[in-house]
Formats: C-alpha cells, structure tokens, sequence
C-alpha cells in the first residue's frame, strides 16, 4: 500500500522528528511519499517572479543540517519511503490548500505539538489551512530529552518521540 502525507516544515532539524516519528511507527507494508510543506507568500514583483524558481527559494530557506538529516532519515528507512521532497505553498485560502492537497494525492496530514519556528519573514504558519482541510490531520506529541547537546544538529532527529 502506498500513501502520501504532508509533514509542514520550518527547515530545521527539529521539525524532522515528527518525520522521524511517522516512519518509526509506520506499517511496514506501507510505503510514503512525503512532502515536507513550508509556507512562503511571493513576491509581486515581476522580477522576482520571473528570475526566482521554487528550487532558489528552497534552496535559501534549507540549511546543511537540514539537508543532512533528510539524506540520514531517507537512508535509515529507505525501505517505507517512496519520495522524500520538500515544497512550498503560497497559497493565500483553504480551497487553494485544498486544490494543493488534492492535486497531489495527500491522505493525511502529521503535525507537532510543538510551533513551528519561522524566521524567515516571508514565511507563515500553515496550521489555519490544515485545521480546516480536507485531509485527515494527526498530531504527534514530541517528546525530547532534557539534555539535548546537539540542539539543530543532525543527531537531534534521533530523539525519542511518540504518536499522540
């Protein structure tokens, strides 16, 4: 059975252990395709939107950390995951969240509990659309140990979590 799901990201490692926890508890005759969702209003600039891809605008929001435990994460449950890739929604209603989720097949949805960290200016919050979607939304308790020393670092996404 093949499914696919959104996980909204921020970009960092931490936003990866909701991943982390689908996978570790995922059944395994079910294979994913994932979609790391990060929200990011454009520009009305002609110039900006003519010269700018989606893949630049990724490409500077991403971090090395990031990348890396995305390549850890694909290759230590390479057996459930079908596609791993990272998209923007810059969507400004919930029937465009929905045309999104429609048109690429998503079932169901897997938040945190914890928000998200936006530092990027441009971003914002996706969790309005999610709430009202059409999809089945599931929220995952993060669980992270006191003493964290690798706090962003790719270690991080190896912290114990669980399914609420």
């Amino acid at each position: 059975m093949r499914k696919t799901i959104v996980i909204p990201t921020d970009f960092t490692v931490q936003s990866l252990n909701v991943l982390k926890s689908v996978l570790s508890n995922n059944a395994s005759n079910t294979t994913l395709d994932i979609i790391l969702l990060h929200g990011l209003s454009l520009n009305d600039s002609i110039r900006d939107l003519l010269f700018s891809s989606k893949l630049q605008q990724i490409e500077n929001l991403s971090t090395a950390e990031f990348e890396e435990a995305c390549e850890v994460i694909k290759n230590k449950y390479d057996s459930q995951i079908s596609s791993l890739r990272v998209d923007l929604f810059s969507g400004y209603n919930l029937s465009a969240f929905n045309n999104f989720l429609e048109g690429n097949r998503v079932v169901e949805i897997y938040v945190s509990d914890k928000k998200l960290e936006l530092t990027n200016k441009k971003s914002f919050d996706l969790s309005r659309f999610i709430a009202k979607s059409m999809a089945k939304v599931i929220t995952i308790d993060t669980v992270l140990s006191l003493s964290t020393p690798e706090k962003g670092k790719v270690a991080e996404v190896f912290n114990q979590i669980s399914l609420g």
